[in-house]
């Protein structure tokens, strides 16, 4: 049996819709008695909303970025979270970025300027959650800023690195609490499977997948992924189906 987590946006996940041929070849795999699950910054309703018309049952989660991890049943294998006082102190750090906070599976926005969707709750103000924690956040720069974004992560890591990591995720900034990322949710779930390193697969297509694919051997990115991401991956893929059916052949 192997096991191949996957990132979700960009990977099988784009803009609004995932690839016929991806979701063919996950179905494909798992009735050939494989694992396959997601390893993303996402929430679980992040995943479970989009993927619905897919029909794709997960067999594992490693959600925001390794803080929470769950089994097929959506049970807790592991959880991590962060005082709500480094969330305010980072986001006043950063000048109060668009900013989204995610407390017991409900995504939280605090944003400048409030668009329409369906996609969780705008707020105005962090003591509008009645907690002391929070599981993950993040910050949202727009799609030409990457530049700012990789320099802000870079900040708040340099300042807050002792209770927090923050991971960039092209023009995003994911901020778990210290210890946790994908690397760390992989590890997690290899054990929990109790499976060899050599069947743990991994694929993913930006910085924040770095964890993830230097935690494992067997790492897939893909032609578009960034150079550095290239450079950690052990093999390069023009999609997940393509990756899915090299994992099968070996």
């Amino acid at each position: 049996m192997k096991l191949l987590a996957s990132d979700f946006d960009n990977t099988l996940w784009f803009r609004d819709h995932m690839k016929e041929n991806d979701v063919k070849a996950i179905h494909q795999f798992q009735q050939d008695g494989h694992l396959f699950g997601v390893c993303t910054g996402r929430n679980l309703y992040g995943i479970i909303h989009p993927s619905q018309p897919y029909h794709i049952d997960y067999d594992f989660y490693i959600l925001l970025s390794g803080s929470l991890i769950l089994n097929k049943d959506k049970e807790i294998i592991f959880e991590k979270k962060i005082p709500i006082r480094y969330v305010q102190e980072i986001f006043d750090f950063i000048d109060h970025k668009d900013m989204s906070i995610v407390y017991q599976g409900t995504m939280y926005k605090i944003y400048q300027s409030k668009q329409h969707d369906n996609y969780g709750i705008y707020i105005d103000s962090l003591h509008e959650l009645k907690t002391d924690t929070v599981s993950a956040f993040s910050f949202h720069y727009e799609a030409n800023e990457i530049e700012q974004a990789s320099l802000a992560t870079k900040k708040i890591n340099e300042k807050y690195g002792d209770v927090i990591v923050a991971y960039q995720n092209n023009q995003h900034i994911d901020i778990a609490a210290k210890g946790c990322s994908k690397g760390h949710g992989i590890k997690m779930i290899q054990e929990y499977f109790q499976l060899s390193m050599n069947d743990i697969y991994g694929i993913g297509d930006s910085w924040n997948d770095l964890p993830m694919l230097d935690a494992i051997e067997k790492s897939y990115t893909f032609t578009y992924a960034p150079p550095v991401v290239q450079q950690h991956a052990q093999k390069i893929v023009h999609s997940l189906a393509e990756c899915l059916n090299d994992i099968e052949k070996m």
